[in-house]
């Protein structure tokens, strides 16, 4: 495939958010389920695993693995819903945005959504630090995780730097790596906690809200992916079944794996810290140093296509300025989130929650707009110009289901998404101003 007008590389700009043919899509079904397959190791998901069990939770490993699977499986739903807008108009996130928020609205929305991601990315460079810290300690009894934590940040935006091509073959041709390290670890802590795991099977845990809270965290931490999905999927080849086959084999196992390893590290070690829980079930510090590597590629491959390319893809349609320069802009910023006190709280599951209450009216607000208001037909056209600068109602629904699941923060996104997504369906059959005016073919006249 040659270059074209809507390749993500260093000098892109505005422009390249243009919808992309189906003739210029970068993946195909395979590529795309192995870029999800590596992206998928999320050491935070992990850590999301380990707050179900006691001392940190209240569920027993039965309850856990109820939530491990309903979890994956709804998660799995939104992304194939919330993809279709991009891989049938081959647009991004903040275009489809426009849509339900306005022109200027949809950079308003997209800030909830790309805010997280900074965090995480942050984060997921720590944790990667800490994995280098431990691989240089073991061999040569030496290690600064500051030094490392900036080298991560470094390496990571060099990659980046060069566009969504290079992202694309980095991920793909490690995942088969990652895949067979995450089996490993898997079998050694069935091995290693074998009786300790057993018994978590009997204790009697809680059906009430520690276990809905458990699912709100548990998709909570990536209905973020869920949201933009767009800015990948107008990339993947526009067949039939090549949605929902590349979600549900790309990322809905590997979720399942990636939070049910951590639901066995924590019966297995009752440690929280990721990094050592895993490094206490490894045999010898050999195996020991490769599964750290594991961890520091798995960073790598994680925060390229969840946590750098969203906010990246923002600050470029915001300011039209290059790819290369939003992608420097954002590991900078990632640095000034203090990662390394926020991993290290015990208020890790509530800063989830907090996010997710407005991150949950977003995509709900997203998902009624294409599907209830629009009948999966957008005017393209009419997302390009800005004609429509705010869409209020959107902004409304949105924060005021905000501030909803603020109140009911332990269970925010369950409550927050419907309400929000009911406001603005009704607004549009009630409001005079926002009465869906239709044309012939039955597509809205503005969007």
């Amino acid at each position: 495939m040659g270059q074209n007008a809507t390749d993500i590389t260093k000098g892109s700009k505005r422009e390249s958010l243009n919808p992309v043919s189906n003739d210029n899509r970068l993946f195909g079904l395979t590529t795309y389920i192995t870029l999800w397959i590596s992206s998928m190791v999320v050491i935070q998901i992990f850590m999301v695993g380990q707050s179900f069990l006691p001392p940190a939770g209240k569920l027993n490993i039965f309850q856990a693995g109820v939530v491990t699977v309903v979890s994956a499986l709804f998660l799995g739903f939104l992304f194939v819903i919330n993809s279709r807008p991009g891989i049938k108009y081959g647009i991004p996130f903040i275009v489809q945005a426009r849509s339900s928020f306005g022109y200027n609205g949809a950079r308003i929305a997209s800030l909830i959504r790309v805010l997280p991601a900074v965090f995480w990315y942050g984060i997921g460079s720590w944790i990667g630090a800490s994995a280098m810290n431990f691989v240089t300690q073991t061999i040569w009894g030496w290690g600064n995780i500051w030094v490392y934590f900036i080298f991560f940040q470094v390496v990571q935006t060099y990659i980046a730097y060069f566009g969504m091509n290079t992202i694309k073959w980095f991920d793909s041709i490690l995942s088969v790596v990652v895949l067979g390290f995450l089996i490993y670890i898997t079998i050694q802590l069935i091995n290693v906690g074998g009786l300790k795991i057993a018994n978590t099977w009997n204790t009697s845990g809680s059906w009430g809200m520690p276990f809905f809270a458990a699912i709100t965290a548990s998709v909570g931490i990536l209905i973020t992916a869920a949201i933009n999905n767009g800015d990948l999927s107008r990339f993947l080849e526009n067949k039939p079944g090549y949605n929902a086959i590349g979600h549900f084999v790309g990322i809905v196992p590997m979720y399942i794996i990636i939070l049910g390893i951590g639901v066995l590290s924590a019966a297995a070690t009752g440690i929280w810290d990721p990094v050592q829980a895993l490094v206490s079930v490894i045999p010898n510090p050999v195996v020991a140093v490769a599964m750290m590597i594991f961890i520091i590629v798995a960073q790598i491959t994680t925060n390229l296509t969840i946590n750098i390319k969203p906010p990246a893809l923002v600050l470029m349609e915001t300011f039209n300025i290059t790819w290369g320069l939003s992608v420097i802009i954002v590991g900078i910023l990632s640095i000034v989130t203090f990662p390394w006190l926020l991993i290290s709280s015990s208020a890790f599951n509530t800063f989830i929650a907090f996010y997710s209450a407005f991150l949950g009216p977003l995509l709900g607000i997203l998902i009624a707009d294409y599907y209830f208001i629009h009948k999966q037909k957008f005017n393209v056209v009419a997302l390009y110009e800005n004609t429509i600068k705010y869409n209020w109602l959107g902004l409304g629904s949105l924060f005021i289901g905000g501030i909803i699941g603020v109140i009911f923060l332990p269970i925010s996104w369950m409550v927050s998404m419907p309400i929000s997504a009911v406001l603005y369906w009704i607004g549009h059959q009630y409001l005079p101003n926002y009465k869906s005016k239709k044309a012939g073919n039955g597509v809205d006249v503005t969007y």
